[in-house]
This record gives C-alpha cells, sequence and structure tokens, in this order.
C-alpha cells in the first residue's frame, strides 16, 4: 500500500465513521443483535483495549429504523464530542458494532493492521484537534489530513505484538485484582454482614471455608437486639469507634512536582484499586496529604462510589476524604464498610447540597456497624491483607509495564526503533479477546 517511511494521510489509512443519534425509546435494552455503545461504555469497560461491555442492545429492526450502519470488528472508537475527548479513551471492538454520535470509529482500510491502527491512533493527542469552546468536538476532515507514517503489514503486526503483549500483561493484572477486591468483598460479607458463621454454628453446621481455628472465635448463637439479631458477644456501634478522618494539609508551595496526585477523575467507580494518579505539578491549591494504604472516598456526588486503597503516598483532592483505621488490624474490617454499596447509599442520603452535593466525615462516622471481638478482627485482617499487599503490588506492577509502553509507542510507530523479525506470526488481532457482555 505505500513504501516504508512515506507519509500518508489518515483517511488513506483507515475510514472514519460517526455515530447516529439514539433515542430513549430504543434505550435500556440488555438484548439484542448488535452492542449500542455510549461514550460511558469505553469508561465502564473494564478492559482498557477492547470495548467488552455494553449497556445497550439493539436488533436489526432497530438498527434499520435508526439508520445505523455497524462498524465491523477490528474497528478503533473513541469519542469524538465533549469533555470526553480529553480522557483519549480509545477502544477496539470485537464483533459489529453500532455507536451513538458522540463516538467515532476509525475502521482500518486494507493493508493495515487493526492493532497497529490502534496503537498509532494512540499516539495522537486529540486535545490539539479539538475545536469548538463551548462544546468541543473532533472535525474528521481535520483528522482525515493528519499525515503519518505507515511500515510494511508485516511490521505492523510485529509492533502491535509487541505493544499488545505489554497491555496484555497489564490486563491479567487488572483482572487479578478485580478477583481479590471480590474475593475480600464477600469475605467481609460473609463475615461481619451476614454473620454466616454464626448462622451456620447455630444451626449445627460446620461454617464451609473456615478452619477449625477460625471457626472457634465466633460465637454459635444470637443475642436479640432493637437493631436486629447480633453475634453473641459482640455490640452495635458506627465506623468512628473503629476509623478516623486523616485531615493533613498541603500548600501547592509545599509539594515537589514529582508527588503523587489523586483527584476524584483519577478513582474508578465501583473499584478499591486505584491504579491512576497525576502529580502535584498540576495542584494549584490546598491538598490533603494522604499515606499509602490509607483509605480514600469520594465524598462530592458521593453516588458514584468512588472509593479506594491508597497505592502510594501523595496528595489528594480536598473532595476526598482520608480515611484510617483506629488500629492496624481494622484495615479490611473498615474499607469492607467503606466500599459497600450500603455504606454509599447511607451517605449520599446525608449529602448536602443539590447540583453539587457533598457528603461529610461527620455523616460517614455515624453509620451503624456491629462491632465484633478483637480475635475475630485479628483473624479477618490476617486472611485479607495479603489480597490487599497482592493488589497494590499488581497496581505497581501495571504501572511499570504501562510506562514502558509509552516509552515503546511513538519510538516504534515513528519507526525510531527498527522491529526484528519475530517466531510467532500471531498478531494483536487475532489473538483471543474478550467478548462484549
Amino acid at each position: 500500500m505505500a513504501r516504508e517511511g512515506k507519509a500518508l494521510p489518515l483517511r488513506d489509512i483507515c475510514e472514519f465513521r460517526a455515530g447516529v443519534g439514539f433515542p430513549l425509546q430504543f434505550q435500556g435494552r440488555r438484548r439484542g443483535e448488535l452492542p449500542f455503545i455510549k461514550v460511558s461504555d469505553l469508561n465502564r469497560s473494564g478492559n482498557e483495549l477492547f470495548i467488552s461491555r455494553a449497556e445497550n442492545w439493539v436488533d436489526s429492526e432497530a438498527a434499520a429504523t435508526l439508520r445505523a450502519r455497524p462498524v465491523p470488528a477490528a474497528s478503533v472508537i473513541f469519542a469524538k464530542i465533549g469533555e470526553a475527548i480529553r480522557q483519549n479513551r480509545k477502544r477496539l471492538t470485537t464483533r459489529p458494532t453500532l455507536l451513538d454520535n458522540n463516538l467515532m470509529a476509525a475502521v482500518p482500510r486494507e493493508g493495515v493492521d487493526p492493532g497497529f491502527l490502534y496503537y498509532l491512533l494512540c499516539t495522537l493527542d486529540f486535545e490539539e484537534l479539538i475545536e469548538g469552546s463551548a462544546l468541543p468536538y473532533l472535525k474528521t476532515s481535520v483528522l482525515e489530513e493528519i499525515q503519518v507514517r505507515l511500515p510494511p503489514l508485516t511490521a505492523q503486526r510485529h509492533i502491535a505484538e509487541r505493544l499488545g503483549t505489554l497491555d496484555e500483561r497489564i490486563e491479567l493484572a487488572r483482572q487479578l485484582n478485580r478477583t481479590l477486591e471480590a474475593l475480600a468483598s464477600k469475605l467481609f460479607q460473609a463475615w461481619f454482614v451476614e454473620f454466616y458463621p454464626v448462622t451456620a454454628k447455630s444451626e449445627g453446621r460446620r461454617p464451609i471455608g473456615l478452619s477449625d481455628e477460625a471457626a472457634a472465635l465466633f460465637p454459635s448463637e444470637f443475642t436479640s437486639t432493637d437493631d436486629g439479631p447480633l453475634p453473641k458477644g459482640w455490640r452495635w456501634g458506627t465506623l468512628g469507634d473503629v476509623a478516623r478522618q486523616v485531615r493533613a494539609r498541603a500548600r501547592p508551595g509545599e509539594l515537589e512536582a514529582s508527588t503523587p496526585y489523586i483527584g476524584l477523575e483519577h478513582m474508578p467507580q465501583r473499584s478499591i484499586a486505584l491504579a491512576q494518579w497525576g502529580t502535584a505539578a498540576q495542584v494549584q491549591s490546598q491538598k490533603f496529604r494522604f499515606r499509602r494504604g490509607q483509605l480514600l472516598f469520594g465524598k462530592l456526588r458521593p453516588y458514584f462510589h468512588k472509593v479506594g486503597l491508597a497505592p502510594v503516598d501523595g496528595v489528594c483532592s480536598t473532595d476526598i476524604v482520608v480515611v484510617e483505621p483506629q488500629r492496624e488490624a481494622f484495615l479490611g474490617l473498615v474499607l469492607g464498610h467503606l466500599s459497600s454499596t450500603e455504606f454509599v447509599t447511607f451517605a449520599d442520603a446525608g449529602s448536602d447540597g443539590t447540583r453539587m452535593p457533598r457528603t461529610s466525615w461527620e455523616r460517614m462516622s455515624r453509620y451503624p456497624i456491629a462491632l465484633p471481638d478483637e480475635q475475630c478482627v485479628e483473624a479477618f485482617d490476617q486472611l485479607t491483607r495479603p489480597l490487599f499487599d497482592k493488589l497494590l503490588a499488581n497496581i505497581h506492577v501495571g504501572q511499570t509495564l504501562a510506562a514502558l509502553r509509552d516509552r515503546l509507542l511513538p519510538q516504534l510507530i515513528s519507526g525510531e526503533f527498527q522491529v526484528l523479525e519475530a517466531k510467532s506470526h500471531s498478531t494483536l488481532s487475532t489473538r483471543p479477546r474478550p467478548s462484549i457482555a
């Protein structure tokens, strides 16, 4: 298609396709023939490379009514309108897919490897291409004229394979963290919310999954209270009995530029793994300091459910509450409550403000909880702390691999680094990929 090193406009490498309007009457269907992807699906997707989740589906009849033309599998999709452009998220499709009109697809032309096209587009800073002020947008005619270098197809595949290998390892670390999170959450719910070991023993059954030593720590009967049954020997209390707020203020002038900074924009929803952060170089106002292993809770619009375990020492937005357990052994107990749906609902119900509701530690600390005996808490800490340590270690592995990928990406794409012939001829576009669910 082109000689190595020859500059080509993007229109010769891919076809840009815009999405279509998605009326409300077609939204909300969880089954169908075609996934209908919205910008929120790019943010929600558990996979950073492929689009793996869709909240809306349509059948072929609805697609025809909408005059929607599906983009084929192995197309690159990204936001074309609104602030989502600045987030620079791009995903590869894994099946024919419909897009709403806030999204655009780059469909590779013949002789262009989809994985290479994905990484090529990742080198472009879309923020520099934004037009409009009130409503930012990307203009197709501008994208089409961008000059890029297209190496031979074999070299494209080798580049995509090497970069894809790094992304696959990053994704494996993320998947393991999701498993660790789910396991820790299930254990917390079973021990301190559902009281499963006590229920089993009260019915004369051996608690499944517990050693004899752990099972012996739980009573075999409940005490009746005004607030419901409680394991005998336990008592009702509040989150403030086992956790406290940390308010260590930091001014911009006191911070080194490289100090890690976590804002609400860095915190994922419903995940305690905080794998992204910025630096204090972008900080212009007062912040709060936090230490590795402390807990961060997004108090602005708490219904967004942004709660995490700090992976580094750093500073955070004042719209984030820094929390630490009263005792080190209380970490799993406090984190379990703080990250639960029930707690987030409680915090949100007490928020002040309409447009920008905020909760407070005063409200959060009053959350009612069951207070177990110390031996039970310490046993839970011994069981779950290795999970949290592994989760934090995986975050740093992912950061290291992402930094390596980001350094290699422009050098490989530009041809500054030549790619050696690989023994394997598998490519990113032919590797097993997640199905859209």
